[in-house]
């Protein structure tokens, strides 16, 4: 099923079914397209006027930027569907043999690694889409500065929903360096996430909206 190809309204009755997929990460991947989708606004409102015409360039870079990661995410919504069914016919695998035993252990792995990547990957993609939040919040449309802040939201969220989703893999990962260098990865992402959400929040009080 080309599960991007579904209506909005029939994507999210999938997600409340009783079936485990799509779940948190293919979630993830969503929100984090509707984010980037939110930036690629506030820049076409920007470009549309003149008197914010010494911030063209940036608008421009930002939907270039902004159209690739909504593209890549509505394909990763596919991805880790795939890749937790991946894992589940892992565990489906016989298990009478030692042989067999082996064989099934090495793809539960493997298949695990594959599924703790895709969130990993919205990971970075949310934190792209929170800078360019900041972008469009402090130099675009005065009118759509909610939109930017909206995006900053969204991607954080869908952050904090990508990571879950990778650290719940991890905890069943025997290799220990990959584990490591996965929960390294995340903090660090982690801090940039916060620092920029935190920065689109200024600006739009310094700019004089949104402050409370």
């Amino acid at each position: 099923m080309a599960w991007d190809k579904l209506s909005l309204r029939e994507f999210i009755e999938k997600v409340a079914d009783k079936n485990p997929t799509p779940g948190g990460g293919a979630v993830s991947a969503l929100v984090c397209a509707l984010a980037a989708a939110l930036n690629e606004m506030v820049s076409n409102l920007t470009l549309a006027r003149n008197d914010y015409s010494d911030w063209h360039a940036e608008m421009e870079r930002t939907l270039e930027n902004m159209k690739e990661i909504r593209l890549k995410m509505l394909e990763h919504i596919e991805l880790d569907i795939k890749a937790f069914d991946e894992v589940i016919e892992a565990y489906k695998m016989p298990k009478e043999t030692e042989e067999q035993k082996e064989a099934r252990k090495t793809a539960i792995q493997e298949a695990l690694k594959k599924a703790a990547k895709v969130p990993y990957e919205v990971c970075r993609y949310s934190r792209e889409v929170l800078r360019f939040a900041e972008i469009v919040a402090r130099w675009g449309n005065i009118n759509a500065i909610s939109d930017a802040v909206s995006a900053a939201e969204l991607a954080f969220g869908a952050f904090q929903a990508a990571k879950a989703n990778v650290l719940i893999n991890l905890n069943s990962i025997k290799d220990e360096q990959f584990v490591e260098y996965m929960k390294h990865e995340l903090r660090t992402l982690t801090g940039e996430a916060e620092g920029a959400l935190k920065a689109v929040k200024e600006v739009a009080k310094e700019r004089g909206k949104l402050g409370l």
